[in-house]
Protein backbone atom coordinates (compact mmCIF):
# COMPACT_ATOMS: atom_id res chain seq x y z
CA UNK A 1 0.00 0.00 0.00
CA UNK A 2 1.19 3.52 -0.74
CA UNK A 3 1.02 6.79 1.09
CA UNK A 4 -0.18 10.01 -0.49
CA UNK A 5 3.14 10.46 -2.36
CA UNK A 6 3.42 6.93 -3.66
CA UNK A 7 5.98 5.73 -1.07
CA UNK A 8 5.61 2.14 0.03
CA UNK A 9 5.18 2.37 3.81
CA UNK A 10 5.01 -0.74 6.00
CA UNK A 11 1.66 -1.49 7.60
CA UNK A 12 3.38 -1.49 10.99
CA UNK A 13 4.55 2.10 10.48
CA UNK A 14 1.08 3.25 9.50
CA UNK A 15 -0.42 1.49 12.53
CA UNK A 16 2.11 3.12 14.89
CA UNK A 17 1.41 6.56 13.42
CA UNK A 18 -2.35 6.20 13.56
CA UNK A 19 -2.23 4.85 17.12
CA UNK A 20 0.11 7.60 18.31
CA UNK A 21 -1.96 10.46 16.94
CA UNK A 22 -5.18 8.83 18.11
CA UNK A 23 -3.67 8.75 21.60
CA UNK A 24 -2.73 12.44 21.30
CA UNK A 25 -6.27 13.26 20.19
CA UNK A 26 -7.89 11.17 22.93
CA UNK A 27 -5.71 12.32 25.84
CA UNK A 28 -5.77 15.99 24.81
CA UNK A 29 -9.43 16.23 25.77
CA UNK A 30 -8.39 15.86 29.40
CA UNK A 31 -6.94 19.38 29.05
CA UNK A 32 -10.37 20.60 27.91
CA UNK A 33 -12.09 19.19 30.95
CA UNK A 34 -9.42 20.11 33.50
CA UNK A 35 -10.75 23.55 34.49
CA UNK A 36 -14.41 22.48 34.86
CA UNK A 37 -13.34 19.47 36.96
CA UNK A 38 -10.95 21.33 39.31
CA UNK A 39 -12.72 24.69 39.03
CA UNK A 40 -13.82 24.85 42.68
CA UNK A 41 -10.26 24.19 43.87
CA UNK A 42 -8.90 26.87 41.53
CA UNK A 43 -11.42 29.40 42.82
CA UNK A 44 -10.58 28.78 46.47
CA UNK A 45 -6.81 28.38 46.14
CA UNK A 46 -6.15 31.31 43.79
CA UNK A 47 -8.95 33.58 45.07
CA UNK A 48 -10.64 33.65 41.67
CA UNK A 49 -14.23 34.55 40.90
CA UNK A 50 -16.58 33.04 38.33
CA UNK A 51 -15.62 35.68 35.77
CA UNK A 52 -11.91 34.85 36.03
CA UNK A 53 -12.69 31.15 35.69
CA UNK A 54 -14.73 31.93 32.59
CA UNK A 55 -11.83 33.89 31.07
CA UNK A 56 -9.52 30.94 31.65
CA UNK A 57 -11.93 28.59 29.92
CA UNK A 58 -12.67 30.91 26.99
CA UNK A 59 -9.01 31.85 26.56
CA UNK A 60 -8.13 28.20 26.08
CA UNK A 61 -10.66 27.72 23.28
CA UNK A 62 -10.00 31.07 21.58
CA UNK A 63 -6.28 30.28 21.22
CA UNK A 64 -7.10 26.72 20.20
CA UNK A 65 -9.37 27.98 17.42
CA UNK A 66 -7.12 30.78 16.14
CA UNK A 67 -4.06 28.55 15.82
CA UNK A 68 -5.78 25.94 13.63
CA UNK A 69 -4.68 27.38 10.23
CA UNK A 70 -1.16 28.01 11.57
CA UNK A 71 -0.73 24.45 12.86
CA UNK A 72 -2.06 23.20 9.53
CA UNK A 73 0.48 25.29 7.61
CA UNK A 74 3.28 24.05 9.89
CA UNK A 75 2.14 20.48 9.28
CA UNK A 76 2.57 21.11 5.55
CA UNK A 77 5.96 22.79 5.87
CA UNK A 78 7.81 20.80 8.56
CA UNK A 79 5.68 17.66 8.79
CA UNK A 80 2.76 16.77 11.07
CA UNK A 81 4.91 14.95 13.64
CA UNK A 82 7.27 17.88 14.23
CA UNK A 83 4.41 20.39 14.25
CA UNK A 84 2.63 18.24 16.81
CA UNK A 85 5.75 17.82 18.96
CA UNK A 86 6.42 21.55 19.06
CA UNK A 87 2.85 22.47 19.89
CA UNK A 88 2.59 19.79 22.59
CA UNK A 89 5.71 21.20 24.26
CA UNK A 90 4.06 24.64 24.33
CA UNK A 91 1.01 23.02 25.95
CA UNK A 92 3.24 21.27 28.48
CA UNK A 93 4.95 24.56 29.36
CA UNK A 94 1.49 26.05 29.88
CA UNK A 95 0.60 23.22 32.26
CA UNK A 96 3.79 23.71 34.27
CA UNK A 97 3.23 27.47 34.35
CA UNK A 98 -0.26 26.92 35.75
CA UNK A 99 1.23 24.67 38.45
CA UNK A 100 3.36 27.61 39.67
CA UNK A 101 0.50 30.13 39.57
CA UNK A 102 -0.36 32.04 42.73
CA UNK A 103 -3.04 34.16 41.11
CA UNK A 104 -5.04 34.76 37.96
CA UNK A 105 -2.26 36.07 35.68
CA UNK A 106 -0.02 33.01 35.51
CA UNK A 107 -2.98 30.64 35.62
CA UNK A 108 -4.51 32.45 32.63
CA UNK A 109 -1.24 32.56 30.68
CA UNK A 110 -0.71 28.87 31.35
CA UNK A 111 -4.22 28.08 30.19
CA UNK A 112 -3.92 29.93 26.88
CA UNK A 113 -0.56 28.23 26.25
CA UNK A 114 -2.37 24.92 26.76
CA UNK A 115 -4.91 26.02 24.18
CA UNK A 116 -2.14 26.85 21.73
CA UNK A 117 -0.43 23.51 22.34
CA UNK A 118 -3.59 21.45 22.04
CA UNK A 119 -4.14 22.82 18.53
CA UNK A 120 -1.86 19.92 17.62
CA UNK A 121 -4.34 17.27 18.60
CA UNK A 122 -6.39 17.12 15.41
CA UNK A 123 -4.88 18.77 12.32
CA UNK A 124 -1.47 17.00 12.37
CA UNK A 125 -3.25 13.68 12.82
CA UNK A 126 -5.44 14.39 9.80
CA UNK A 127 -2.40 15.43 7.79
CA UNK A 128 -0.56 12.25 8.76
CA UNK A 129 -3.51 10.08 7.70
CA UNK A 130 -3.63 11.96 4.39
CA UNK A 131 0.08 11.31 3.84
CA UNK A 132 0.21 7.68 4.96
CA UNK A 133 -3.04 6.20 3.63
CA UNK A 134 -4.42 5.90 0.14
CA UNK A 135 -7.21 8.20 -0.94
CA UNK A 136 -9.66 5.31 -1.24
CA UNK A 137 -9.38 4.50 2.49
CA UNK A 138 -8.75 8.02 3.83
CA UNK A 139 -12.44 8.54 4.57
CA UNK A 140 -12.59 5.44 6.77
CA UNK A 141 -9.48 6.27 8.81
CA UNK A 142 -10.38 9.94 9.03
CA UNK A 143 -13.83 9.10 10.39
CA UNK A 144 -12.38 6.57 12.85
CA UNK A 145 -9.93 9.23 14.03
CA UNK A 146 -12.78 11.71 14.61
CA UNK A 147 -14.74 9.04 16.48
CA UNK A 148 -11.84 8.39 18.85
CA UNK A 149 -11.65 12.06 19.75
CA UNK A 150 -15.36 12.25 20.47
CA UNK A 151 -15.14 9.06 22.52
CA UNK A 152 -12.83 10.87 24.93
CA UNK A 153 -15.48 13.57 25.39
CA UNK A 154 -17.99 10.86 26.22
CA UNK A 155 -15.94 8.85 28.73
CA UNK A 156 -13.10 11.15 29.83
CA UNK A 157 -14.85 13.15 32.55
CA UNK A 158 -15.20 10.22 34.96
CA UNK A 159 -11.51 9.23 35.25
CA UNK A 160 -10.40 12.86 35.42
CA UNK A 161 -12.94 13.57 38.18
CA UNK A 162 -11.74 10.57 40.16
CA UNK A 163 -8.13 11.63 39.68
CA UNK A 164 -8.91 15.16 40.86
CA UNK A 165 -10.61 13.74 43.95
CA UNK A 166 -7.36 12.09 45.08
CA UNK A 167 -4.88 14.80 43.94
CA UNK A 168 -4.50 18.56 44.23
CA UNK A 169 -5.29 20.60 41.15
CA UNK A 170 -1.60 21.47 40.74
CA UNK A 171 -0.76 17.79 40.56
CA UNK A 172 -3.45 17.31 37.92
CA UNK A 173 -1.94 20.03 35.71
CA UNK A 174 1.56 18.72 36.33
CA UNK A 175 0.43 15.26 35.25
CA UNK A 176 -1.10 16.68 32.09
CA UNK A 177 2.17 18.48 31.37
CA UNK A 178 4.21 15.30 31.79
CA UNK A 179 1.87 13.39 29.48
CA UNK A 180 2.20 16.18 26.89
CA UNK A 181 6.00 15.97 27.04
CA UNK A 182 5.90 12.19 26.59
CA UNK A 183 3.57 12.51 23.61
CA UNK A 184 5.78 15.24 22.11
CA UNK A 185 8.81 12.98 22.42
CA UNK A 186 6.94 10.07 20.86
CA UNK A 187 5.79 12.27 17.99
CA UNK A 188 9.36 13.48 17.34
CA UNK A 189 10.68 9.91 17.44
CA UNK A 190 8.02 8.81 14.96
CA UNK A 191 9.03 11.66 12.65
CA UNK A 192 12.56 10.26 12.59
CA UNK A 193 11.24 6.75 11.91
CA UNK A 194 9.10 7.89 8.98
CA UNK A 195 11.76 10.22 7.59
CA UNK A 196 14.36 7.44 7.66
CA UNK A 197 12.07 5.14 5.70
CA UNK A 198 11.03 7.88 3.26
CA UNK A 199 14.61 8.93 2.53
CA UNK A 200 15.75 5.34 2.06
CA UNK A 201 12.94 4.85 -0.47
CA UNK A 202 13.15 8.09 -2.44
CA UNK A 203 15.94 10.30 -1.11
CA UNK A 204 15.31 13.66 0.60
CA UNK A 205 12.36 15.56 -0.74
CA UNK A 206 10.51 18.65 0.44
CA UNK A 207 7.34 20.07 -1.05
CA UNK A 208 7.36 23.87 -1.21
CA UNK A 209 4.15 25.60 -0.20
CA UNK A 210 3.94 28.95 -2.00
CA UNK A 211 1.82 31.91 -0.97
CA UNK A 212 0.07 31.58 -4.34
CA UNK A 213 -1.02 28.07 -3.35
CA UNK A 214 -2.40 29.38 -0.06
CA UNK A 215 -4.29 32.18 -1.80
CA UNK A 216 -5.81 29.63 -4.18
CA UNK A 217 -7.09 27.76 -1.12
CA UNK A 218 -8.54 30.90 0.43
CA UNK A 219 -10.32 31.86 -2.81
CA UNK A 220 -11.86 28.47 -3.51
CA UNK A 221 -15.67 28.78 -3.51
CA UNK A 222 -16.53 25.10 -2.91
CA UNK A 223 -14.26 25.12 0.16
CA UNK A 224 -16.09 28.17 1.53
CA UNK A 225 -19.41 26.39 1.04
CA UNK A 226 -18.09 23.32 2.85
CA UNK A 227 -16.77 25.43 5.69
CA UNK A 228 -20.09 27.23 6.12
CA UNK A 229 -21.80 23.84 6.01
CA UNK A 230 -19.72 22.71 9.00
CA UNK A 231 -20.27 26.01 10.80
CA UNK A 232 -24.03 25.57 10.57
CA UNK A 233 -24.26 21.86 11.22
CA UNK A 234 -21.88 21.66 14.15
CA UNK A 235 -23.10 24.97 15.55
CA UNK A 236 -26.65 23.65 15.89
CA UNK A 237 -25.39 20.36 17.33
CA UNK A 238 -23.19 22.13 19.91
CA UNK A 239 -26.01 24.45 20.95
CA UNK A 240 -28.22 21.54 21.95
CA UNK A 241 -25.63 18.98 23.04
CA UNK A 242 -23.36 21.33 24.92
CA UNK A 243 -25.71 23.88 26.50
CA UNK A 244 -29.43 24.07 25.84
CA UNK A 245 -30.53 20.45 25.44
CA UNK A 246 -30.71 19.65 29.14
CA UNK A 247 -32.86 22.64 30.19
CA UNK A 248 -35.04 22.11 27.12
CA UNK A 249 -35.79 18.45 27.84
CA UNK A 250 -36.17 19.11 31.57
CA UNK A 251 -38.77 21.79 30.90
CA UNK A 252 -40.67 20.02 28.12
CA UNK A 253 -40.89 16.62 29.83
CA UNK A 254 -40.73 17.71 33.47
CA UNK A 255 -37.79 15.42 34.21
CA UNK A 256 -34.76 16.10 36.39
CA UNK A 257 -31.51 17.32 34.89
CA UNK A 258 -29.81 13.93 35.31
CA UNK A 259 -32.44 12.21 33.17
CA UNK A 260 -32.24 14.97 30.58
CA UNK A 261 -28.43 14.73 30.54
CA UNK A 262 -28.57 10.99 29.89
CA UNK A 263 -30.84 11.62 26.91
CA UNK A 264 -28.55 14.34 25.52
CA UNK A 265 -25.57 11.99 25.89
CA UNK A 266 -27.15 9.88 23.14
CA UNK A 267 -25.99 12.49 20.61
CA UNK A 268 -22.35 11.84 21.50
CA UNK A 269 -22.99 8.09 21.54
CA UNK A 270 -24.50 8.23 18.07
CA UNK A 271 -21.58 10.31 16.83
CA UNK A 272 -18.93 7.95 18.21
CA UNK A 273 -20.61 4.88 16.74
CA UNK A 274 -21.73 6.54 13.52
CA UNK A 275 -18.56 8.27 12.33
CA UNK A 276 -16.61 5.10 11.43
CA UNK A 277 -19.68 3.70 9.71
CA UNK A 278 -20.04 6.87 7.61
CA UNK A 279 -16.42 6.68 6.49
CA UNK A 280 -16.64 2.97 5.75
CA UNK A 281 -19.92 3.44 3.86
CA UNK A 282 -18.49 6.13 1.56
CA UNK A 283 -15.36 4.09 0.84
CA UNK A 284 -17.40 0.93 0.25
CA UNK A 285 -19.69 2.72 -2.21
CA UNK A 286 -16.59 3.92 -4.06
CA UNK A 287 -15.05 0.44 -4.03
CA UNK A 288 -18.20 -0.86 -5.74
CA UNK A 289 -17.80 1.54 -8.65
CA UNK A 290 -19.20 4.90 -7.54
CA UNK A 291 -16.96 7.95 -7.91
CA UNK A 292 -15.46 8.63 -4.46
CA UNK A 293 -16.45 12.30 -4.49
CA UNK A 294 -20.02 11.38 -5.42
CA UNK A 295 -20.12 8.69 -2.73
CA UNK A 296 -18.98 11.08 -0.01
CA UNK A 297 -21.41 13.82 -1.06
CA UNK A 298 -24.26 11.32 -1.33
CA UNK A 299 -23.74 10.16 2.26
CA UNK A 300 -23.37 13.77 3.37
CA UNK A 301 -26.61 14.86 1.67
CA UNK A 302 -28.77 12.02 2.97
CA UNK A 303 -27.53 12.26 6.55
CA UNK A 304 -27.91 16.04 6.60
CA UNK A 305 -31.51 15.76 5.44
CA UNK A 306 -32.08 13.28 8.25
CA UNK A 307 -30.30 15.62 10.67
CA UNK A 308 -32.65 18.49 9.77
CA UNK A 309 -35.65 16.20 10.27
CA UNK A 310 -34.53 15.27 13.78
CA UNK A 311 -34.87 18.92 14.76
CA UNK A 312 -38.50 19.08 13.68
CA UNK A 313 -40.17 17.45 16.72
CA UNK A 314 -37.84 19.28 19.11
CA UNK A 315 -38.59 22.74 17.74
CA UNK A 316 -42.00 22.49 16.06
CA UNK A 317 -43.74 19.84 18.15
CA UNK A 318 -42.19 19.80 21.64
CA UNK A 319 -43.54 16.97 23.78
CA UNK A 320 -45.13 15.14 20.84
CA UNK A 321 -42.77 12.21 21.26
CA UNK A 322 -42.70 10.42 24.62
CA UNK A 323 -39.53 10.99 26.61
CA UNK A 324 -38.07 7.49 26.00
CA UNK A 325 -38.40 8.13 22.24
CA UNK A 326 -36.11 11.14 22.64
CA UNK A 327 -33.25 8.77 23.39
CA UNK A 328 -33.75 7.22 19.96
CA UNK A 329 -34.23 10.57 18.22
CA UNK A 330 -31.08 12.07 19.72
CA UNK A 331 -29.09 8.91 18.95
CA UNK A 332 -30.16 9.29 15.30
CA UNK A 333 -29.22 12.98 15.44
CA UNK A 334 -25.72 12.00 16.60
CA UNK A 335 -25.34 9.44 13.81
CA UNK A 336 -26.42 12.00 11.22
CA UNK A 337 -24.10 14.65 12.70
CA UNK A 338 -21.16 12.24 12.49
CA UNK A 339 -21.10 12.44 8.69
CA UNK A 340 -19.52 15.90 9.11
CA UNK A 341 -16.14 14.17 9.23
CA UNK A 342 -16.54 13.48 5.50
CA UNK A 343 -16.12 17.20 4.80
CA UNK A 344 -12.42 16.97 5.66
CA UNK A 345 -11.99 14.21 3.09
CA UNK A 346 -13.87 16.17 0.41
CA UNK A 347 -11.95 19.37 1.18
CA UNK A 348 -8.59 17.58 1.09
CA UNK A 349 -9.15 16.33 -2.44
CA UNK A 350 -9.87 19.82 -3.79
CA UNK A 351 -6.18 20.74 -3.58
CA UNK A 352 -2.71 19.22 -3.97
CA UNK A 353 -1.44 17.27 -0.99
CA UNK A 354 1.23 19.87 -0.14
CA UNK A 355 -1.45 22.22 1.28
CA UNK A 356 -3.76 19.65 2.88
CA UNK A 357 -2.75 20.66 6.42
CA UNK A 358 -3.64 24.29 5.74
CA UNK A 359 -6.97 23.17 4.27
CA UNK A 360 -7.71 21.06 7.36
CA UNK A 361 -6.86 24.04 9.57
CA UNK A 362 -9.27 26.36 7.75
CA UNK A 363 -12.06 23.79 7.88
CA UNK A 364 -11.45 23.07 11.56
CA UNK A 365 -11.48 26.80 12.39
CA UNK A 366 -14.96 27.19 10.91
CA UNK A 367 -16.11 24.04 12.74
CA UNK A 368 -14.97 25.48 16.07
CA UNK A 369 -16.45 28.92 15.37
CA UNK A 370 -19.83 27.34 14.73
CA UNK A 371 -19.71 25.64 18.12
CA UNK A 372 -18.73 28.93 19.75
CA UNK A 373 -21.20 31.28 18.04
CA UNK A 374 -24.51 29.44 17.63
CA UNK A 375 -25.10 28.62 21.35
CA UNK A 376 -25.00 32.33 22.37
CA UNK A 377 -27.56 33.10 19.64
CA UNK A 378 -29.91 30.58 21.25
CA UNK A 379 -29.18 32.22 24.61
CA UNK A 380 -30.10 35.62 23.19
CA UNK A 381 -33.39 34.20 21.87
CA UNK A 382 -34.04 32.63 25.27
CA UNK A 383 -33.66 35.97 27.08
CA UNK A 384 -35.76 37.77 24.46
CA UNK A 385 -38.62 35.28 24.69
CA UNK A 386 -38.45 35.16 28.48
CA UNK A 387 -38.83 38.94 28.54
CA UNK A 388 -42.00 38.48 26.51
CA UNK A 389 -43.44 36.19 29.19
CA UNK A 390 -42.74 32.76 27.70
CA UNK A 391 -41.49 30.08 30.05
CA UNK A 392 -41.01 26.33 30.39
CA UNK A 393 -40.91 24.02 27.42
CA UNK A 394 -42.50 26.54 25.06
CA UNK A 395 -39.71 28.99 25.83
CA UNK A 396 -36.92 26.57 24.99
CA UNK A 397 -38.53 25.05 21.91
CA UNK A 398 -39.02 28.49 20.38
CA UNK A 399 -35.54 29.60 21.43
CA UNK A 400 -34.13 26.62 19.52
CA UNK A 401 -35.66 27.80 16.23
CA UNK A 402 -32.22 29.18 15.16
CA UNK A 403 -30.87 25.63 15.40
CA UNK A 404 -33.47 24.35 12.94
CA UNK A 405 -32.75 27.31 10.66
CA UNK A 406 -28.97 26.85 10.62
CA UNK A 407 -29.37 23.08 10.18
CA UNK A 408 -31.43 23.79 7.06
CA UNK A 409 -28.80 26.30 5.93
CA UNK A 410 -26.17 23.59 6.35
CA UNK A 411 -28.08 21.47 3.85
CA UNK A 412 -28.24 24.45 1.48
CA UNK A 413 -24.47 25.06 1.69
CA UNK A 414 -23.77 21.37 1.11
CA UNK A 415 -25.89 21.53 -2.03
CA UNK A 416 -24.06 24.65 -3.20
CA UNK A 417 -20.70 22.94 -2.70
CA UNK A 418 -21.89 20.03 -4.81
CA UNK A 419 -23.27 22.29 -7.54
CA UNK A 420 -20.07 24.40 -7.56
CA UNK A 421 -18.33 21.48 -9.24
CA UNK A 422 -16.18 20.65 -6.20
CA UNK A 423 -14.26 17.99 -8.11
CA UNK A 424 -11.09 16.43 -6.73
CA UNK A 425 -7.73 17.95 -7.65
CA UNK A 426 -5.71 15.63 -9.90
CA UNK A 427 -8.23 12.80 -9.74
CA UNK A 428 -5.94 10.45 -11.61
CA UNK A 429 -3.13 11.17 -9.18
CA UNK A 430 -5.34 10.14 -6.27
CA UNK A 431 -7.10 7.28 -7.91
CA UNK A 432 -5.56 4.66 -5.70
Amino acid sequence: MEDGKGIDLPSRLRLIGFTLFSAIYFLSFFHDMAVPVVGDDLVSDLSLDASALGFMSSGFFVLYALTQPAIGLLSDRIGPERASAGALLIGALGSFLAVQADGFTFAFLGRIMMGTGLAARFIPGMKLIAVMFRRKVFTTYNALFASIGNLSCLVGTVPLTRLAATMEWRQVFAGLGVVSVLLAGSSWAFARMRSAHTMSATGPEREVVSWVSLLDVLRNRPLWFLRFFLFMKYGSQAAFQGLWGIPCLSSVYQVDSSSAARAVTMIATGYVLGAPVMGWLADTMAARGMDLFVARMSVLTKTTICYVLTWTPIVLAPGLLPFPAMYVLLFIMGICASSSSLVFAVAKDLFPSKVSGFVFGLVSLMYILGGAMVPPVVGWFTRLLAAQGLQGGVLYSKALIPCLVVAALALAFESMAKEANAKPFGASEHAE
